[in-house]
């Protein structure tokens, strides 16, 4: 029960959360211990938020679920675990969520409740309404950067949000294009609102918002508030990473057929994880080397 469970709460999805860190490590502040733990416990309160959200809904879902080809093996959807104790522990674990960010910080728990909130007003309304379903889930991942900015009390670059923002909705995008090649025929019979898209109008979309992310991630390594903030003006060496990082998400989509499940696609694909590796090394070198070594920049 237990393992089901867990299943359940959908923990590698935890990952997405991992945008909490964003604010620590663009403050530099990622070596002061008493951010590091705040921002450590603000991110397994909110992930076990997220993973009550996540109960929730494939509690309202598990209809749809059981007859989709993957999802249909959820603990819920399979019948594997009895939904209404799967309530009654979630009904435990979101109470102590809520508490322990009320005690961690008021803002954020104030921002944790609207997150919940918000995702209860998607799984009802928004979920149901093409293209706002998808920028739902993208507002979703800026409520979790400014969430872990808010709990060490700093501020966090509107570029980089606007970046966090495209990413997060080239990442929907993908999802809905690989549903849609999935289950084909089938697909507004697991999903309704899939009857709405296209494959055409979605590589349009992902196309759009792929150059949209990559802007907006320039600008924010060549804006004097981000030189400033950092103290270097050599953020924008960062960028070929970054480019690397979308053609490969490029890859990963049309060519291994995995943009229906972004989070397992990125957990498994090497040149992902070492890319994401190399741009965050990079990015601290840059932040926290300028009293060593300096790359000089045409003016």
């Amino acid at each position: 029960m237990i393992l089901l469970y867990l299943k359940l709460m959908r923990l590698p999805q935890w990952i997405k959360n991992l945008i909490l860190f964003a604010g620590l490590i663009f403050s530099k502040r990622i070596f002061d211990v008493p951010s590091l733990l705040r921002v450590t416990m603000a991110f397994v309160l909110f992930s076990l938020v997220a993973s009550s959200q996540y109960v929730f809904n494939d509690f309202l879902d598990r209809e749809e679920d059981a007859k989709h080809p993957e999802k249909k093996h959820r603990p819920l959807a399979s019948g594997a675990l009895d939904a209404g104790l799967a309530l009654v522990i979630t009904g435990a674990i979101l109470p102590f969520a809520l508490i322990g960010a009320f005690l961690l910080s008021k803002p954020f728990f104030f921002l944790t409740l609207f997150y919940l909130a918000f995702n209860l007003v998607y799984s009802k309304i928004l979920k149901h309404i093409v293209i706002l379903d998808v920028m739902s889930i993208s507002i979703g991942f800026v409520l979790r950067a400014i969430a872990g900015a808010i709990v060490i009390e700093v501020e966090f670059s509107h570029w980089l949000l606007l970046c966090t923002f495209m990413l997060a909705l080239f990442w929907g995008f993908s999802k809905r294009r690989g549903e849609i090649s999935i289950l084909k025929s089938d697909a507004g019979k697991h999903r309704k609102i899939l009857e709405e898209y296209s494959i055409e109008f979605l590589d349009l979309m992902m196309g759009v918002v792929a150059t949209l992310t990559l802007v907006s991630y320039v600008m924010y390594t060549v804006s004097p508030s981000t030189a400033k903030s950092l103290g270097t003006e050599n953020m924008v060496y960062t960028v070929p990473i970054v480019v690397y990082a979308i053609f490969r998400s490029l890859y990963i989509i049309y060519i291994k057929n995995m943009g229906h499940d972004p989070t397992r696609a990125i957990l498994t694909d090497r040149a992902v994880l070492v890319s994401g590796l190399l741009w965050l090394l990079l990015v601290l070198f840059l932040m926290f080397s300028n009293f060593f070594y300096s790359v000089p920049v045409l003016q």
